[in-house]
């Protein structure tokens, strides 16, 4: 195997064999691209369906597959962070277990980064659900050029997700930048941290990722578990400290706690699914650090939190039925487009 590859394809992997980590590895297997040119590291965060064995027959067959085996479990946060420690490639790729590589999507990036140094390249994705599939671009944004954290935020607005993202290891490790361990939605400040440092980023309109809308997702779950919505809270907490913090002197501060207001608008509107007691709903509400919200629903929950909490539980059964109804036209229009 190369000792110094191009890309270090980094995977958080938990159960692997229940969530389609077969057809990811095989959308990586099935790209032309050289096998010497990358490496796949697959950091396995305590698996309990067999995965780890599985792992190590693929690694027979595929030389250039690391397994990392996590001694406790530490979440997809944790995971990246140890995939980062080992990796050895020039760029990294992150991708999560459940989704799958555009055919071909890899060898663009590549050709486009051998002519390009930069310190992180924006690729783009479809999205779609499950026995849905197409390829139409989920980004598509209009600016191309290479800019700085600034001009690429005032264009494009935030890129969040990790697995959009082809960073160049050395620029990250001189950052310190790492994801928050043991917590859900650990991506939001992540990204929002990574690009304040960034000098060269660029939009690219690559089709990298399929990324697979499930129902046993974080987001998709996020109106019926209450520590889902406390996490999403927090992630937002710890963005809006970035933009009063680490964003404090740039022209893009407003930018950072939009984007944690959203967060927060995320909470009070996914409140109307979520059937708990009024005590727990209060305690997500008290959570909510931003003092003056652009949102109606923050806002009102902020400064009524009992009466919130009352007429959102009121709203479930309606709440629920219209989700359902709203994922199923949803995934038909993505897929004739």
């Amino acid at each position: 195997m190369n000792n110094t590859p191009f890309f270090s394809i980094i995977i958080p992997v938990y159960n692997g064999l229940t969530h389609d980590l077969p057809a990811c590895l095989n959308s990586i297997w099935n790209q032309s691209l050289d096998k010497e040119l990358y490496e796949v590291i697959c950091v396995d965060d305590c698996s309990t369906d067999g995965t780890r064995q599985w792992l190590k027959e693929q690694h027979k067959a595929h030389p250039n597959l690391r397994i990392i085996e996590n001694q406790k479990n530490i979440r997809q946060g944790g995971a990246r962070n140890r995939g980062v420690k080992v990796a050895k490639g020039k760029y990294i790729l992150f991708i999560d277990q459940d989704d799958y590589f555009h055919k071909g999507g890899i060898d663009k990036v590549y050709e486009h980064l051998k002519e390009n140094e930069l310190d992180i390249l924006v690729t783009d994705s479809a999205y779609q659900f499950k026995g849905y599939e197409h390829n139409n671009l989920q980004l598509n944004l209009e600016y191309t050029d290479v800019t700085d954290c600034e001009g690429y935020v005032k264009r494009n607005g935030w890129t969040i997700a990790p697995w959009r993202l082809c960073f160049n290891r050395e620029f990250y490790n001189n950052t310190g930048v790492q994801f928050e361990e043991n917590c859900r939605i650990e991506d939001v400040d992540w990204s929002v941290n990574l690009f304040f440092y960034a000098k060269r980023v660029q939009y690219q309109p690559i089709l990298l990722i399929h990324y697979i809308k499930a129902e046993s997702g974080t987001t998709d779950n996020m109106y019926r578990n209450k520590e889902i919505l406390i996490a999403n809270t927090m992630a937002g907490n710890r963005t809006l400290r970035l933009g009063y913090e680490l964003y404090k002197n740039s022209a893009i501060k407003s930018n950072v706690i939009d984007l944690a207001d959203s967060y927060y608008n995320y909470t009070c509107k996914y409140l109307f699914g979520l059937f708990c007691s009024l005590k727990g709903k209060k305690e997500i509400i008290n959570l909510i650090e931003i003092k003056e919200s652009k949102y109606r629903l923050v806002r009102y929950a902020i400064k009524y939190p009992t009466l919130y909490a009352i007429f959102t539980n009121c709203m479930v059964p309606l709440f629920r039925i219209a989700r359902t109804i709203h994922r199923k036209r949803t995934a038909k229009r993505l897929q004739s487009q």
